[in-house]
Formats: structure tokens, C-alpha cells, sequence
């Protein structure tokens, strides 16, 4: 294949995949480098080109296509995960991918791209189960983090969820949770605060989800003496006891986010 040939039926590709396609030698990047000073190819960050060739010429690119091809392990999460899960409250111009490659802030087409290392796990921890799954986007598929740890990631995250409104109000849009892959995600992450807030949500929604006691007593075992606030601003409001958790504000106000 030719390099407009390619450019014309890949929308979004990463550097190695076209030389991988189209061969090492200097005469087809050269012929990359001409076509993205022509306007017909742009390179959104080093490594990522964006294709505005042929039918691509009118057409945006799929932002969330574009964060995967930054790195092979690039995987979506907190509010796009939220988003790709068809959860979100409130839409966003931020892409946020997580993915061991250091790279820096990009804008692209007005959406602003963030990488975020992965977490950090519990040494004394056990391999956790599969935490990533795959999406199907109209022009391919995306890995975003499962249900499970999105709820337990955006909780443990509100500022990068929106904020504690919009993750409460996204979070209870959940049909259903599994409550084993929650706890084994927060054995492998081992925080305390997580599992406090973790624990605190899924108690508001035992009943919907078949969240069993003893679930939710695994997870008050994790939680030390505390004190942990729900709201990343520690602002104390009520105090939950069997959490160790505060809620800002009063009780009521925010339980009704997490059943409406």
C-alpha cells in the first residue's frame, strides 16, 4: 500500500502502525512529513497523526481514538470513563487516558487531553482482576476501565469526575455493580479512603445492586480510624459513623444525588 492509499482509510493512527503497514524506510515518512505540511494529515503529538484526506476531510476524529493511539496501553478513564459508559451527567472537552508513557497535556480540535499514570497498587495485595474492558466506537474501540472501577476510581477522584455532584449523580446511573470486582480492586489498591467511600455508596444502593452485608463488612475492615471526608475539600458535614466518612452538608442532601 501507498501512503495516500493509507491516509485515506485510516482516520487516526500512530506513527508505529503506519511504519508497520508501509515499511521502515525513509521514503514513505518523508512522504508523511509532505502530506502533514500540506494540510492533508495533522500531527496532533508526536507519534499521533489525524488523517484529512479523502472522506476524512469533512469529518472529525473520534476524540477518545484519538487519546488510545498515544500509547498501546492507553486506557480511558474517571469522567470519559463515565462518558464511554454512557453514564455521564454533564458532557466534557477533556479526554483523560491513564498509560505508563509520560506524555504531556495536548489540545486537539477543543478537546484538551490529560494523561494520568496508573494507580498504584498494594504490594501485599493479590493480582486483581481485569479492571479495563473494551468499547466499540464507530471507527474502532477504545479500553476504558470497567464499571466497577470507574465507580470506585471516580469516587476516590471526584475532582477528576467533575467534581462530588456530577460523580454521585453519574454513579447512580449504574444499573448494576459487581461487588466482587469492587472489592478486589480495592484489595489491590489498598487505600482506606477509597474503601470508605466505595463502602458508604454501595450501602446507599445494597438493595438495587445485591450488594450482600458481608461485601460491604469486607470493605468496613479496610477502613481504618479515619477520618475520611467524601468531598475531596474535606469539608465535614455529617458524620458517618460505620464509615469513619464525613459528608458534606447534610445527609439527606447528599443520599438523594446517589438515588436520583
Amino acid at each position: 500500500m501507498s501512503v495516500q492509499p493509507y491516509l485515506e482509510e485510516h482516520h487516526v493512527f500512530s506513527l508505529e502502525e503506519f511504519r508497520a503497514e508501509l515499511g521502515e524506510g525513509r521514503t514513505a515518512y518523508n512522504l508523511l512529513v509532505r502530506a502533514t505540511k500540506k494540510g492533508s494529515v495533522d500531527r496532533v503529538m508526536r507519534g499521533v497523526y489525524v488523517s484529512r484526506s479523502g472522506r476524512f476531510s469533512l469529518q472529525e476524529p473520534d476524540p477518545y481514538l484519538v487519546a488510545a493511539t498515544v500509547s498501546p496501553d492507553a486506557v480511558m478513564v474517571y469522567h470519559s470513563a463515565l462518558e464511554l459508559h454512557g453514564l455521564a451527567h454533564s458532557p466534557s472537552r477533556r479526554v483523560q487516558y491513564s498509560t505508563a508513557k509520560t506524555t504531556p497535556p495536548f489540545t486537539y480540535r477543543d478537546f484538551e487531553y490529560r494523561r494520568y499514570a496508573p494507580p498504584k497498587m498494594s504490594e501485599t495485595a493479590q493480582q486483581p482482576q481485569e479492571s479495563t474492558t473494551l468499547v466499540r466506537r464507530p471507527e474502532g474501540v477504545v479500553r476504558v476501565t470497567t464499571r466497577e472501577r470507574t465507580l470506585v476510581d471516580c469516587l476516590n477522584r471526584t475532582d477528576l469526575a467533575g467534581g462530588l455532584e456530577e460523580a454521585l449523580r453519574s454513579l447512580a446511573g449504574l444499573p448494576y455493580v459487581d461487588a466482587s470486582h469492587v472489592l478486589a480492586y480495592l484489595r489491590s489498591l489498598g487505600t482506606a479512603t477509597a474503601a470508605a467511600r466505595t463502602g458508604w455508596f454501595l450501602e446507599q444502593r445494597a438493595r438495587e445492586w445485591y450488594v450482600s452485608s458481608d461485601s460491604l463488612q469486607e470493605m468496613r475492615a479496610m477502613v481504618g480510624k479515619g477520618p475520611y471526608y467524601l468531598s475531596r475539600s474535606n469539608e465535614a458535614g455529617t458524620w458517618v459513623p460505620e464509615w469513619r466518612l464525613y459528608l458534606p452538608g447534610l445527609a439527606s442532601e447528599v443520599e438523594r444525588l446517589v438515588h436520583e
